[in-house]
C-alpha cells in the first residue's frame, strides 16, 4: 500500500500506480494518498530509535545496546478470546472472518511510554470485534516499526494480537534495491543477519508478530531471497506462538504488482511450490498470512482468493482481503459503501469468503468528514460516535439491525470476550480532561495512557429499544480514571429498556462462596435510580435474570457516588454469558440521567447491609482521617480474625490479622498499598467470614 513519508505537513500527491488486472492488460489506477501530519509539539510523540530503527540500527540492536528501551516491554500477556455463538447478538455468525486493523500512521499516534498531557490522542475502544492490530508505518529510512507498551498492553489485555512493521518504500519515495540488499544480507555462514534481530525484538518486547510491507521495485534475484527470508523468519517465529503477515505488493519477478487477490503471481509469498510440481502440493509455508492490497471492487476477487488458497492448501482466512476506508479512497466512507463491500466479502449474511484487512480505520479520528477531535479536543463525542457508527451500524446499536444506512461490522463479525473469572472496570477509556480517584477530581490536567484503559463495554451500545436512551462516554464525571458510562434520556413508566454491555465466559464458583455482583453510580434521584442488574447465563441463553440490588452504600469517601450489591446466590458453578443493565420504573422520569462509574462481578457479596445480610455486621469500615482506613470490628467472638486484602483481580496485597476483634477498632496500615480499590475479606478459625470493599487514597 502506498505510504505516508513525511510527518511535516498534510497534503495530496497522485501518484500513477501499475495494477495488474490480467496477465495481459495493464490498468493504470490513479491512487490519492493522504500525508499524516505531525503530532502537536506538546505530546512526546517519539519517531526515532527505540520505537523505530534504521536498518543498520538493526543489525546491531541488542537488549542492552543504546536502541533498545525497556520502556517498550509489554506487561500484559495476551488473553484467551472466547466466542459462543449461542449467546451472540447473531447466533448464525460464524467466527471464521478475521479483521487485522490497520490504522495509518501508529508511529504518529502512539509513540509513547507513560502518561501524556494531551487529551485528544488517538484511542480504541471496540477490541471485542478485531483480532489482529498492525502498527503500520514508516518511511524510506524508518523501516521497522515497533509497537509502544500501552497499545501493546491494550491489546493483550483484549486478547488481540500486535504486529510491527517493516516497511521498504516505494521507488518514487525513495526506496531502492540496495536498501533491500542491506536488509537481506547475509554472514560468513549464509544466514540471514537481521532475521535473529526480528525474532530477538519481538520476544524482548513481547510482541505477537511482523507485518512486512515490501513495496520496492527491485531484482529476481533480491525478490527471491526475501521469500527465503520471509520463509525462515515465519518458520521460527511461529516456533514461538507468532506470526508474519505479508503484504501483497512485490511479485517474485521483483515487480511491485497489486494482484489485489491471492493469484499464482504472489501466493508464493504464502505458500510456495518448491519442486514446481502442483500435483504432489504446496510444500513451503512462507508466511502466517496475506494482507490483499484494496483495488478491487466485485466480489470476484475475494472468491478467486478463496479458490487459490484451496489450490494450495491454506485456509481463505489466511487471506485478508484488504478495504482502505479513508474518505475518497479505494472502498472509501464506510458510512456510504460499507455495505456493499462488506456484502462482497460474503457468500450471504452470515458466511465470509475471506478475512478481513482494514486499512485507515483512524479516519474516525483524523478525517475530518467524521470529526474534528485530532484538532479540538471538545470534538469528542464526534469521534466515539465515528467509531460506533463503523462498529455498530448507523443506529449506533449493534444489538438491532439498521433499517437503512451502514450495518456495521458487527453485523457481520461476532463479538468475542476475555472476561473470565471476577471481573471490574471503572469505564475507563484510557484519557480524560481531568483524572478522578475515589469519584474526586484528582487532577485537571488533561492525560491520554492506554495503559490504563479498562476492558470497555463489549457492546457499544445494545439497547433493546432505539431512540429512547442514549449512552456515551462521560468525561466530566468519573469515579476512577478519566471517563464513566453516562445514560441519558426520558424513561418511560413500565417500560423496561435493557442495555447488554459485557459478553463473559465467568465460571461463578461452587456452593460454598456466595458470589454476588457490585454497581457503582451516581444520580440526581437517588431514590428511585430506575436501575437493575441483569446477567445472562449460558445454559439459558435466551433468558435474562434480574439481579435485585441493595439500597445504595453512601460513604463521603465515595464523594457522592452510591454502590449497590447483589447476590447471586443460588447461581453457584453455573457460567454468566452476558452481563447488562435495565432501566425501569414505576413513573415515567423525564430528563433521566445516571453515570455508572463502577461494575464488578465476584466471588462474594461486597457492601452488604445488614438488612440485606440479615445478620449483624461483623466488620464496619470507616475513614476516620484523609488517606487512613479503619475497621470497627464486632466478631461474634473474641478470637483473633485473620484479614486478606487483594486488588480487583484477586491478587494478593496484603494480610494480616487483628487480636481481640470483638470489640476493638484497627487501623489498617495503608502505606504499603498502591492508590485504588480492594476487596478485604476477614475470617477466624471457626470459619465465620465477612467481606468488605475499601478505598485506598
Amino acid at each position: 500500500m502506498l505510504k505516508a513519508v513525511s510527518i511535516e505537513a498534510v497534503f495530496y500527491f497522485i501518484f500513477t500506480l501499475s495494477n495488474y488486472k490480467n496477465q495481459h492488460t495493464l490498468k493504470k489506477i490513479t491512487l490519492l494518498a493522504l500525508l499524516l501530519a505531525s503530532m502537536p509539539a506538546f505530546s512526546q510523540i517519539v519517531n526515532t530509535a527505540p520505537y523505530i530503527l534504521t536498518i543498520p540500527e538493526l543489525k546491531e540492536w541488542t537488549e542492552n545496546g543504546p536502541t533498545a528501551s525497556a520502556d517498550l516491554i509489554a506487561t500484559i500477556p495476551l488473553a484467551p478470546r472466547f466466542s459462543n455463538p449461542q449467546t451472540q447478538f447473531n447466533p448464525a455468525l460464524t467466527n471464521d472472518m478475521q479483521i487485522a486493523y490497520l490504522p495509518d500512521g501508529m508511529n504518529n499516534f502512539g509513540n509513547y511510554f507513560g502518561e501524556q498531557n494531551q487529551f485528544n490522542l488517538y484511542n480504541f475502544t471496540h477490541w471485542a470485534y478485531i483480532d489482529k492490530f498492525v502498527w503500520f508505518g514508516g518511511t524510506s529510512t524508518q523501516t521497522i516499526q515497533i509497537p509502544s507498551s500501552p497499545w501493546a498492553n491494550a491489546a493483550h489485555k483484549n486478547g488481540v494480537k500486535i504486529f510491527g512493521d517493516v516497511f521498504f518504500s516505494p521507488t518514487a519515495f525513495g526506496g531502492s534495491t540496495a536498501t533491500l540488499q542491506s536488509f537481506l544480507e547475509k554472514d560468513a555462514n549464509g544466514n540471514f543477519i537481521v532475521l535473529p534481530k526480528m525474532i530477538a525484538i519481538m520476544q524482548y518486547y513481547k510482541f505477537d508478530g511482523w507485518f512486512i510491507n515490501q513495496e520496492t521495485a527491485t531484482t529476481p534475484a533480491v525478490a527471491v531471497l526475501m521469500q527465503e527470508f520471509v520463509k525462515k523468519l515465519t518458520a521460527e517465529a511461529e516456533a514461538l506462538g507468532k506470526e508474519i503477515m505479508w503484504y501483497d505488493a512485490m511479485i517474485l519477478n521483483g515487480n511491485v504488482g497489486w494482484q489485489n487477490r491471492l493469484n499464482a503471481n504472489n501466493s508464493p509469498f504464502l505458500q510456495n511450490d518448491a519442486d514446481g510440481n502442483a500435483e504432489n502440493g504446496f510444500e513451503e509455508r512462507v508466511s502466517s498470512s496475506m494482507f490483499i492490497n484494496f483495488f478491487w471492487s466485485s466480489a470476484s476477487y475475494p472468491n478467486a482468493s478463496r479458490t487459490r488458497a484451496t489450490a494450495i492448501g491454506r485456509s481463505s482466512f489466511d487471506v485478508f482481503t484488504g478495504m482502505d476506508i479513508w474518505p475518497g479512497r479505494n472502498q472509501g466512507n464506510f458510512a456510504t459503501t460499507g455495505n456493499t463491500y462488506m456484502a462482497r466479502l460474503h457468500e450471504n449474511t452470515t458466511n465470509p469468503i475471506t478475512s478481513l484487512g482494514l486499512f485507515a480505520p483512524n479516519c474516525v479520528y483524523n478525517s475530518s468528514v467524521f470529526t474534528n477531535f485530532n484538532n479540538d479536543p471538545t470534538d469528542v463525542d464526534s469521534f466515539y460516535d465515528a467509531e460506533n457508527h463503523l462498529f455498530a451500524g448507523a443506529d449506533l446499536n449493534p444489538g438491532i439491525v439498521d433499517a437503512t444506512g451502514f450495518k456495521g461490522l458487527s453485523a457481520w463479525v461476532p463479538e468475542t470476550t476475555v472476561v473470565t473469572g471476577s471481573f471490574s472496570t471503572n469505564f475507563n477509556t484510557g484519557h480524560g480532561t481531568k483524572k478522578f480517584h475515589a469519584g474526586a477530581v484528582e487532577s485537571s490536567e488533561p492525560w491520554h495512557d492506554m495503559n490504563k484503559q479498562d476492558i470497555l463495554p463489549t457492546w457499544q451500545w445494545a439497547f433493546s429499544q432505539s431512540g429512547i436512551l442514549s449512552a456515551k462516554w462521560d468525561f466530566d464525571k468519573a469515579f476512577s480514571g478519566g471517563s464513566s458510562l453516562k445514560i441519558s434520556g426520558n424513561l418511560p413508566a413500565n417500560n423496561p429498556i435493557d442495555l447488554m454491555l459485557y459478553k463473559t465466559k465467568i465460571n461463578l464458583p461452587d456452593e460454598s462462596t456466595n458470589p454476588g455482583t457490585m454497581l457503582g453510580y451516581i444520580t440526581e434521584n437517588m431514590s428511585n435510580p430506575g436501575v437493575k442488574m441483569l446477567v445472562v447465563y449460558a445454559d439459558e441463553p435466551n433468558q435474562k435474570h434480574e439481579i435485585s440490588l441493595s439500597e445504595p452504600v453512601w460513604m463521603d469517601i465515595f464523594n457522592e457516588w452510591g454502590f449497590a450489591s447483589g447476590s447471586l446466590a443460588g447461581n453457584q458453578s453455573r457460567e454468566i454469558a452476558e452481563i447488562g443493565l435495565r432501566f425501569v420504573s414505576d413513573t415515567a422520569i423525564p430528563n433521566y440521567e445516571i453515570n455508572f462509574g463502577e461494575l464488578d462481578i465476584t466471588d462474594v457479596v461486597l457492601l452488604q447491609t445488614a438488612t440485606a445480610a440479615n445478620k449483624t455486621t461483623a466488620v464496619t469500615v470507616i475513614y476516620p482521617q484523609h488517606g487512613n482506613v479503619s475497621f470497627v470490628m464486632n466478631w461474634p467472638n473474641n478470637s483473633t480474625v485473620n484479614y486478606k486484602i487483594c486488588d480487583l483481580q484477586g491478587k494478593t496485597a496484603h494480610s494480616g490479622n487483628i487480636d481481640n476483634a470483638k470489640n476493638t477498632t484497627f487501623s489498617l496500615p495503608v502505606q504499603n498499598l498502591s492508590k485504588g480499590t480492594y476487596v478485604v475479606t476477614f475470617s477466624d478459625k471457626n470459619n465465620i467470614t465477612e467481606t468488605k470493599k475499601i478505598i485506598v487514597k
